[in-house]
């Protein structure tokens, strides 16, 4: 995920643009503060929200996205993002076909057909995720003799919900999350990924990545074989995959690969490491059991798309027993993207057996 930092405002108009309306907004909630503790005459100096405060609830989003709650993955995907307005619901891409003829001929005069390229368009739907935290409006003085902490911790714990709801939706979607026509996919549920069957059924690999009884070699060709077969299929000579695994095959994976016969240094994950194919493997406990999924790691196969970064919000107070809420947020989509031939960069595993 992406949290609104000084180095993404730099970087991005669009972010920048946010950034002015979340001062705005924080400074609607205190002039909205200063205005009602006048009203009751009590001291302005308790009512705002100072900017180190700010401050410190904005480092604590920072700390709290660089976890492991999906970070495996989050990671890697959102050095791909791509900023988009807000008022984009979805966001259209489209793949355009291969087109022209080429024509031998002696003479140069043989007639050419015309030709052009043909276009095919999808859309991503682009949802806000939200989180919230408030306090009761008698424990303000408290918070402020606290210089905030408590604040601190309810902030870090509502990023982290956001954070793991942002991570859970880039692997799995949402089928509820629609925009016209669109529907919110992830990296596991959208048509354009490539599934691999692990399982018994025609066609599957029929190998338990995780099981111990699975042999070095038998693993070692499933990468060669299967992953890389698939990779052949969708014309991506010379790319190369991320791969996430389940812990349960990361600790398999972690073993020897020699057995009593024969040799061959390190680890299976060691000796995978080495294969042209694979450009990192990353354990993520979003998966369990024979569970993978990878992709390759370019814009061009796979991308979220950022309508809001992450931030913080106080929502304004117009009574004096009002409680005090804040709204933690950002929008994201994720884009899977092939062209016109429908080949592309993004796979996940399946377990169908006959």
């Amino acid at each position: 995920m992406l949290y609104l930092s000084n180095e993404l405002i730099q970087r991005s108009p669009l972010h920048k643009d946010w950034a002015t309306q979340v001062h705005a907004e924080r400074e609607l909630f205190n002039s909205a503060q200063t205005a009602l503790m006048n009203s009751t005459g009590l001291s302005n100096s308790a009512a705002i929200i100072p900017r180190d405060a700010w401050l410190m609830l904005d480092g604590v989003t920072m700390r709290v996205m660089r976890n492991d709650e999906g970070q495996a993955y989050m990671g890697d995907l959102m050095a791909l993002a791509k900023p988009v307005n807000i008022g984009k619901l979805a966001v259209l891409t489209r793949a355009a076909s291969d087109a022209g003829v080429a024509i031998r001929s002696m003479s140069g005069q043989k007639g050419v057909p015309m030709d052009k390229v043909q276009y095919s368009y999808s859309g991503t739907p682009v949802p806000i995720f939200d989180a919230g935290y408030g306090r009761e409006w008698r424990e303000w003085a408290s918070l402020q003799s606290e210089n905030f902490d408590a604040l601190a911790d309810d902030q870090e714990a509502a990023t982290a919900a956001l954070r793991e709801n942002m991570a859970d939706y880039a692997l799995d979607g949402d089928t509820s999350i629609k925009a016209d026509t669109y529907v919110g996919y992830g990296i596991r549920t959208n048509p354009k990924s490539k599934s691999i069957n692990l399982g018994t059924a025609a066609g599957g690999a029929n190998i338990d990545l995780a099981s111990a009884s699975t042999t070095a070699e038998a693993i070692e060709n499933f990468v060669n074989a299967v992953l890389g077969k698939a990779l052949d299929d969708n014309n991506l000579t010379g790319r190369r995959l991320n791969l996430y695994i389940s812990p349960e095959i990361g600790r398999n994976w972690d073993r020897p690969y020699s057995g009593a016969a024969g040799f061959k240094e390190g680890s299976i994950r060691d000796v995978l490491l080495k294969n042209r194919r694979i450009a990192k493997i990353t354990d993520t406990f979003k998966l369990t059991g024979n569970q993978f999924f990878a992709f390759v790691a370019d814009p061009m196969f796979i991308r979220p798309l950022v309508g809001m970064a992450v931030s913080t919000i106080a929502v304004p107070r117009t009574m004096p027993r009002d409680n005090y809420q804040f709204w933690v947020a950002g929008a994201m989509g994720l884009e899977v993207r092939t062209d016109y031939a429908g080949r592309g960069g993004v796979f996940y595993s399946v377990t169908i057996n006959a």
